[in-house]
């Protein structure tokens, strides 16, 4: 069965179908035309569980919905294929225009090849204990495979983990969850790309199930009442919610929402990119300039891998983000980003230490009175920048860098390090007692960052002068 559809000027629109079904052991899914862009199918069984969400911005066309797991597609869920109304429903986020068509085959009989070592990435328990110690752990939280619009497959992803070493990753392919991934990999965190248009785009971290979003947009008086209501039942799963490269070329940041259920900014995203699209310093004075307001996000960075670069490398882990974990496992690592714990460094190959009477304490703390930074770096002309408040107050060159501040209310304290104008090493804020935010709409908060931004001298070349013991 071929089903089509046109696509209005509508800002977004919903089209469901049903398709009754009864007798069969499979259910095949091609998307056969339709612009290359970011829209989704959205794929029910009678009792309402979501057995598949595809993308349109995809090369892979053909989907294999299936009772096992192994013989079923990336992006679906196994189980019965249940007799009765099934419903096929594409969502349309924004704007655009066209005709999309996709075919749907049932299947009488299946004769499928299983897939060989996959895990089920959803049915991973968080709780399973990888090691047991407690320590920094390392890996990159955004990355993109074949299945959206990037252009490696999982099997390169999951060797290029191995060959890093890389401690967890997430694969944030746009607004679809991946399934099944090769096993004997890297801890791979649940996420997604939520990617609606070019306005903003989000990560989630810990989705347990598909999300249906057809329920968001079919009844939503506007794009960002979706919004809004998505970022809430989102975060009221336990998920955490990243507002990504929000200074790269294109981005408009003309969505508006509620910053509260907000839980990380990605301060570094694509370094690796050689015509530097993404304005990673900006973002990073926005997460100043959010911190002074009392939004306490954590900082996060992400390669933003798609392809291999020019010379045959997938740049996964370029740059890591670092996770402080009491013990290394799924939940450990959500646990760390919720708390702030996180490092990002993209090949500085920093450490960091805190002390606070004599006792380690990790980025993210909350704390009251002196805190000592002790901080070495391989890169031998990394400039050590402390900042207070998201000014910066000492500047030094070299590997090492020291000092000792004291935290009052109503401060944080943050470290950087910086090697040829870029940031290339950011470790989320120590603080004490910041006072609770004012203003949460997310369109607000943008109006007065970019005004003052904009009046700003971003100069580096000096630091302010305080006080530090």
């Amino acid at each position: 069965m071929r089903i089509h559809h046109h696509f209005s000027a509508a800002g977004y629109e919903v089209f469901p179908v049903t398709i009754s079904v009864r007798n069969v052991q499979g259910i095949d899914i091609t998307l056969c035309a339709g612009p290359f862009e970011h829209y989704f199918l959205v794929v029910k069984d009678p009792r309402g569980h979501i057995r598949a969400v595809l993308t349109w911005k995809t090369r892979i066309r053909d989907y294999h919905i299936r009772e096992a797991f192994n013989a079923g597609s990336n992006n679906t869920l196994p189980g019965e294929i249940v007799d009765g109304e099934w419903t096929f429903t594409v969502v349309k986020p924004g704007f655009i225009s066209g005709e999309i068509e996709y075919e749907v085959h049932l299947c009488a009989s299946v004769q499928d090849d299983p897939q060989p070592n996959a895990i089920a990435v959803l049915d991973k328990s968080w709780d399973e204990i990888i090691n047991p110690h407690a320590g920094w752990y390392c890996g990159d939280l955004h990355a993109h495979s074949a299945w959206s619009d990037g252009r490696v497959s999982l099997q390169q992803i999951h060797r290029r983990a191995r060959e890093l070493g890389l401690d967890f990753m997430a694969l944030t392919d746009h607004s679809i969850i991946t399934t099944h991934f090769p096993a004997d990999a890297p801890i791979l965190i649940p996420a997604t790309e939520l990617t609606f248009d070019n306005d903003v785009h989000y990560n989630v971290f810990g989705v347990r199930q598909f999300i249906d979003y057809s329920r968001y947009f079919a009844g939503a008086k506007s794009k960002n009442e979706a919004l809004t209501t998505l970022h809430r039942d989102i975060a009221a799963t336990g998920a955490l919610i990243a507002i990504n490269h929000p200074f790269a070329a294109g981005i408009s940041l003309a969505h508006d929402f509620d910053l509260r259920a907000i839980h990380l900014l990605e301060v570094i995203n694509a370094p690796h990119l050689a015509d530097q699209p993404i304005d990673n310093e900006k973002a990073i004075r926005f997460f100043d300039f959010l911190w002074q307001r009392g939004h306490r996000l954590t900082a996060v960075g992400g390669s933003d891998a798609h392809k291999e670069n020019g010379a045959g490398i997938y740049p996964l882990g370029q740059p890591l983000t670092k996770i402080y974990c009491k013990a290394l496992s799924i939940a450990g690592l959500l646990s760390g980003l919720k708390n702030g714990h996180t490092l990002v460094d993209n090949g500085a190959n920093c450490r960091l230490t805190l002390r606070q009477s004599s006792e380690e304490i990790v980025p993210g703390s909350e704390v009251r009175g002196s805190v000592e930074f002790e901080a070495h770096s391989e890169v031998p002309a990394l400039v050590w920048r402390l900042l207070h408040n998201g000014e910066c107050i000492m500047e030094r060159a070299g590997r090492e860098f020291t000092a000792c501040v004291n935290l009052e209310p109503g401060n944080y304290f943050r470290l950087e390090g910086r090697l040829d104008n870029q940031t290339v090493f950011f470790a989320s804020p120590v603080y004490c007692q910041l006072p609770a935010p004012e203003e949460y709409r997310f369109s607000v908060l943008r109006d007065h960052f970019l005004a003052a931004d904009s009046s700003s001298n971003h100069c580096l070349s000096s630091c302010s002068k305080l006080k530090i013991q």
